[in-house]
């Protein structure tokens, strides 16, 4: 049985050697090529243009990032846009979408609330919104201008009925089981799954009515909607004057609100949290309302408090990927998660900052401690704003002093008795110099 195996390998092995000797001589005896035609075929395929736009801010997650974990950028309930068309997957919230639509239809709150106005204005701007997606997308623009107006009614209204701007109704499948907006949520936030603000602030004007109930801005209404959501600081508010691309963007601008006064610089590594408590260096909870505003000063490093719930994974990364895919973003997100990720190594480091009042966490520490050191994985990070503290805080690391301050505070000083012991020590030392002292000069 051995030796018939190795027969087989060997003629295994001496077929592809006498196939690759005949493509050769094929090739050699190939002399027949038609420069001209080849020319024409190459000249043919040049394209005058990027493949991409300078406007676009939709993208497919690049591979790197999505192979750790696929999912994650993978709408499992609600697709919006091309890039995940499936209507036999996602039947149930392609029914969802249509009867939405026709309630808005029927509700008519504006005259201009028809199928006919919203292909029409979405149609006179089909070339902006293909240029938002930087992959192609295979569809007819008929079937996009349609797609675009389904999908974009179906997030107006969802937001409507949410804040209860229009009725409910008992039999609605999205209201009546609560875990199901956990789902949207997740599933509107995944960069794949966007639409250009432009489709969704038109046609919130198209069907916003007088009433008082409606004077809310469309930014206002997805705040509303994402508040309290994944990843969040409590006490940030809305900017209404922020230019957004899509939902994701609106949250990364509102979750950037007071970071365009830091200076960008490069990406500094810095010592977990553990580390810097022995290095001398202690924790404080920043401003509520300033996502971004890490800063040091005299051994305390100040901090936001967040709460992330468990599906906050999925919107960092998310974000990460948007900004890794547009060096003009400036890999803020990406520099938080980063340097949160240094600061997070062990259980220990996460109970700290929890203790603190500095993260607020709806998962175990062994998650949320193996959330952040996943994050950044193959992530390039060119900018980042916390350049400056970090290099402070590395320079006190350095320093001999707090080091020592701290061993002696948690060593001698870390309880009553200890201190009085420590006293009672040195007041024995001090009256045992003194006896010596006095007996050498009185001898």
């Amino acid at each position: 049985m051995y030796f018939a195996a190795v027969d087989k390998i060997k003629f295994i092995v001496a077929r592809r050697s006498t196939e690759r000797q005949e493509n050769l001589k094929r090739m050699e005896q190939q002399t027949d090529i038609n420069i001209d035609k080849m020319s024409s075929s190459v000249r043919s395929r040049l394209l005058d243009n990027s493949p991409i736009s300078a406007s676009c801010c939709i993208f497919r997650v690049p591979n790197p990032l999505r192979k750790h974990d696929e999912q994650l950028f993978t709408p499992t309930s609600v697709p919006i846009g091309p890039y995940h068309r499936d209507p036999e997957k996602f039947q149930f919230a392609e029914k969802i979408k249509l009867w939405y639509l026709n309630r808005l239809i029927n509700r008519a709150p504006t005259p201009h609330t028809t199928l006919e106005c919203f292909f029409t204005k979405i149609a006179a701007n089909v070339n902006h919104c293909l240029e938002s997606y930087g992959d192609e997308v295979k569809m007819k623009r008929d079937e996009f201008v349609e797609m675009l107006v389904i999908d974009g009614c179906f997030i107006i209204e969802l937001f409507r009925r949410f804040l209860k701007i229009v009725p409910t109704s008992a039999d609605d499948p999205l209201f009546k089981m609560p875990w199901v907006r956990k789902v949207l949520v997740t599933d509107l936030l995944l960069l794949e799954n966007q639409l250009p603000w432009f489709v969704l602030d038109r046609l919130f004007n198209l069907t916003k009515s007088d009433n008082d109930s409606e004077r809310s801005l469309l930014p206002q209404l997805a705040h509303n909607f994402f508040r309290g959501s994944a990843l969040r600081t409590p006490g940030v508010q809305l900017d209404l004057k922020l230019q957004n691309k899509h939902l994701l963007d609106l949250q990364r601008n509102i979750m950037l609100l007071g970071s365009e006064e830091l200076e960008d610089g490069d990406f500094v590594r810095i010592p977990r949290v553990t580390e810097l408590l022995q290095a001398g260096i202690d924790f404080a909870v920043g401003e509520k309302h300033n996502f971004m505003k890490i800063t040091f000063k005299k051994g305390i490093l100040t901090i936001p408090p967040i709460i992330i719930l468990d599906n906050a994974e999925s919107l960092l990364r998310n974000l990460i990927a948007y900004e890794q895919c547009d060096e003009n973003l400036q890999d803020r997100i990406a520099a938080y998660a980063g340097f949160l990720d240094n600061l997070i190594d062990t259980n220990e480091d996460i109970d700290y900052l929890r203790q603190k009042g500095i993260v607020t966490c709806f998962l175990s520490p062994e998650d949320v401690s193996g959330f952040f050191n996943r994050l950044y994985n193959d992530v390039h990070i060119v900018h980042s704003p916390f350049t400056k503290v970090s290099k402070e805080i590395n320079a006190y690391c350095k320093s001999r002093w707090p080091r020592w301050r701290t061993r002696l505070t948690r060593d001698y000083f870390n309880s009553p008795w200890s201190i009085i012991s420590v006293i009672g020590a040195v007041v024995i030392l001090v009256l045992t110099f003194l006896q010596t002292l006095y007996a050498m000069l009185y001898q």
